[in-house]
């Protein structure tokens, strides 16, 4: 029998669950893999291309910005305020002047070299003058200054002429529209430095496998990065119409991925030669093993992350949402689930615990209300005879003066005030009838110190007529300054203040009664902040015990003293709206 029940939790067991699962999903892995291989070739393929795309138009961009650069700075250099001062003038200059504005000049164009790594040499004529200047000297104008230096007969639309030595020239002049049959005063022939164009492209990968090619559509300019010479074949660099291309061609048997991009600013194309072997050939060895088990790995993942979900994740969420529902102040939530494994023994334990934790706090909760209605009637106990004694004494002397009337009156407050502080049927009212027996109470005291008693009450606010709170915690503060700090005077006065914040609720309760000192002050402060329950429990301890178990432990009363001395009680209640 015991046997049996080792096999059954052996057979209930999350682990192992879990590792026949993990089996069951890894038979199929195999099967499926043939398939997605294929699948994942062609992606991967399309992927690759996409990416010599991408990345022959990052070298394109570069080369393109850079030209657009050279031309921006060949404008601003030929429209330079000095240089066309000397080229009008010249005549009028003295020798040191005209020293000074052709220094000026070279140190022009020395900048602009230094600009851009692109600029091998720039020459600048000065015919209006007769000189010629570059980077390192000041020459006369030669007879052949108009005439483009070894030019081809073919030219790009750009503006960029090709030249016999292979390089490729950019001129512009001042004015840049000149009158027909006048001479310009300024003409600037740029060289580009084929040799940094080709450091613009050492990013490529550059093997007898691969070739970087930048040339004009009709082959006039070829600048070549690549070991291949068979790359420059003129078939190979014959490029359609429609830009960008890609097409896989032949060269000496092998095969190549040719992909061409155009260069907006330049009129020139960049073609670039990838061996299909060279980026393909992987698919027979780390493509197959790479795709083939990354994808059972992950499938296989995936299945198995599903399995651990469905048998420990979820179970443990139930657990969490359970606590979190608690951590809520929901003690009525459990656990209804039928298991078998050790999730079931969780579930019944939770259970368990929120039964036990209930009745706990049903019995701390009871025993608190005992307390706070015991301390109620001790309160009552209190305040009951006492005023009970001095009502029927103001009616005794009412009646030898013969003042029915003012017994009627008093009578019906009296009734008014023994009504409200013995009914029992519930333990909170609103603020609004606490404050409407505050003023039966004040109403009694006027009668009783023959409107001697001056009261100023403030307006309450709106908010305070329908906030819930303890019964009997305004008129026994009141009572309180009758009896402690009011006693002796002939002038008794008491203000009261009402205050409404978001979420806040301040009484305030002031006399003009005798001085509080500030030791008694932090004597009858240490009595309302001590947690003794067996300490003499007074109407202003009673008050702030009952207001901190009702809205917590930042609520209660604050005492301080008024500029005259006298003692101040702010009842003080914090709640969310």
């Amino acid at each position: 029998m015991v046997g049996k029940d080792i096999r059954a939790q052996v057979f209930h067991s999350i682990q192992v669950k879990v590792l026949a699962t993990f089996l069951l999903i890894l038979l199929p892995v195999y099967v499926l893999g043939a398939v997605i291989f294929h699948w994942t070739y062609l992606q991967m393929h399309q992927q690759i291309i996409r990416s010599q795309m991408a990345l022959l138009n990052l070298y394109a961009e570069t080369i393109d910005d850079e030209i657009s650069r050279i031309r921006l700075l060949e404008y601003n250099c030929i429209n330079d305020d000095d240089l066309v001062y000397l080229a009008n003038a010249y005549p009028i200059l003295d020798t040191f002047e005209r020293s000074q504005y052709l220094l000026r000049a070279q140190h022009r164009l020395q900048v602009m070299k230094n600009s851009s790594m692109c600029i091998g040499n720039v020459v600048l004529h000065l015919p209006t003058v007769g000189k010629s200047i570059d980077t390192r000297n000041v020459e006369p104008l030669a007879e052949s200054w108009n005439r483009q230096p070894e030019a081809l007969p073919c030219a790009p639309s750009s503006g960029l002429t090709p030249t016999k030595s292979g390089e490729l020239q950019m001129s512009i002049q001042y004015p840049l529209t000149p009158r027909e049959g006048s001479t310009p005063p300024l003409v600037m022939w740029l060289t580009l430095s084929n040799a940094q164009i080709q450091r613009l492209l050492q990013g490529m990968d550059h093997t007898q496998e691969t070739g970087l090619v930048l040339t004009s559509p009709d082959s006039c300019f070829v600048l070549e990065k690549t070991d291949n010479a068979s790359f420059l074949n003129p078939e190979l660099l014959t490029v359609s119409q429609q830009l960008p291309s890609t097409e896989e061609v032949t060269v000496e048997g092998k095969h190549f991925q040719k992909t061409v991009v155009a260069l907006e600013e330049s009129d020139l194309v960049l073609i670039s030669f990838s061996s299909t072997e060279h980026l393909f050939g992987f698919r027979h060895t780390y493509l197959f093993l790479l795709v083939l088990f990354g994808v059972v790995s992950v499938l296989a993942m995936c299945l198995f992350a599903f399995s651990v979900r469905h048998l420990v994740h979820k179970p443990i969420r139930t657990l969490v949402d359970a606590f979190r529902c608690m951590k809520g102040n929901n003690f009525d939530v459990r656990i209804h689930q039928k298991r078998n494994d050790e999730f079931a023994y969780l579930y019944q334990s939770f259970n368990g615990m929120m039964d036990h934790l209930q009745k706990l706090i049903e019995q701390v909760y009871d025993q608190r209300l005992l307390t706070q209605r015991a301390e109620l009637k001790q309160l009552q106990s209190q305040i009951n005879p006492h005023f009970l004694y001095n009502g029927f004494y103001n009616i005794y002397r009412m009646a030898k003066k013969d003042s029915n009337d003012d017994i009627a009156e008093f009578s019906q407050l009296l009734s008014e005030y023994y009504q409200y502080i013995t009914r029992n049927a519930a333990d909170t009212v609103t603020m609004e009838q606490e404050i409407r027996h505050a003023m039966t109470y004040l109403k009694i005291q006027q009668i009783r110190f023959s409107n001697r008693l001056s009261v100023e009450i403030a307006p309450a606010p709106s908010e305070f007529g329908f906030l819930m709170v303890p019964r009997l915690i305004l008129q026994p503060i009141l009572e309180n300054a009758f009896e402690h700090g009011m006693k002796n005077v002939l002038e008794p006065k008491l203000f009261i203040r009402f205050e409404a914040r978001q979420g806040e609720w301040n009484v305030c309760i002031e006399d003009n009664g005798t001085e509080f000192s500030p030791e008694e002050l932090s004597e009858l402060q240490q009595k309302l902040d001590s947690t003794d329950t067996q300490m003499e429990t007074t109407a202003l301890i009673n008050i702030h015990r009952r207001l901190r178990y009702h809205f917590g432990p930042e609520s209660g009363l604050r005492l301080s003293r008024t500029p005259a001395g006298s003692l101040q009680v702010q009842l003080h209640i914090v709640k969310e709206e």
